[in-house]
């Protein structure tokens, strides 16, 4: 399958270097929301550094390879067919991370005894466009997050077509059991930053954990 690269510039050093793949589905590519919460996690404003950090649907594993770089035990997951991409653009760029990173088979709604104890953040780019997904990543998220656990959850804004209800219904069923605050555009990394790309802290209602 023809592959071709993205660079994805970093503050501190060599860009990532991130294999696609021209066919395939949508996990092949890099999102612009995925370059928006690796731009953001390297403006530093949640530590990283010796922290446990799972990404969901991670397609090339942009986001979770950077957080990687800032010293994060990073596991990035998807589904099977995407393992072998994973694996690749880990390998290209293991000389740039700081702390660790593995590829796993995550498929949301089923078992994640594997992923426990509960991570430090979890980290999810572009995760809504299929509404028939939405409650199995919903489980996945109520049974992977701790009390302590920060979701942080980027996503590009589409009014084309059923995407602007399957959101509204995505955060309607979200704000059961979580808190969401958005995170302001001018805390966003200064380029790469946009008006329809949202970046939203999420974490569990403390109601829910017996004191």
């Amino acid at each position: 399958m023809a592959g071709f690269v993205r660079e994805l510039e970093r503050r501190g050093g060599p860009a990532l270097r991130l294999e696609q793949r021209a066919a395939g589905g949508v996990g092949c590519v890099v999102w612009d929301a995925a370059l928006v919460l690796a731009k953001f996690l390297e403006t530093g404003a949640c530590p990283l550094a010796r922290r446990d950090v799972l990404e969901l649907g991670a397609g090339t594993g942009a986001v979770g390879i950077m957080a990687a770089t800032l010293g994060a035990n990073v596991t990035v997951t998807d589904l099977e067919e995407l393992q072998e991409l994973l694996t690749v653009n880990i390998e290209n760029n293991k000389h740039l991370v700081t702390g660790s990173v593995r590829a796993k088979v995550l498929k949301w709604g089923e078992d994640v005894t594997e992923f426990q104890p509960p991570p430090d953040y979890i980290l999810m780019a572009d995760c809504i466009y299929y509404e028939e997904s939405l409650e199995p990543l919903l489980k996945t998220l109520k049974d992977l997050t701790g009390p302590d656990t920060c979701i942080l959850c980027c996503y590009e804004q589409r009014t084309m077509g059923k995407n602007p209800e399957i959101e509204r219904k995505y955060f309607e069923l979200l704000q059961m059991d979580f808190e969401l605050e958005e995170i302001p555009l001018d805390k966003h990394d200064e380029e790469y930053r946009s008006e329809d790309i949202h970046i939203v802290n999420i974490h569990r209602k403390q109601m829910n954990f017996p004191s």
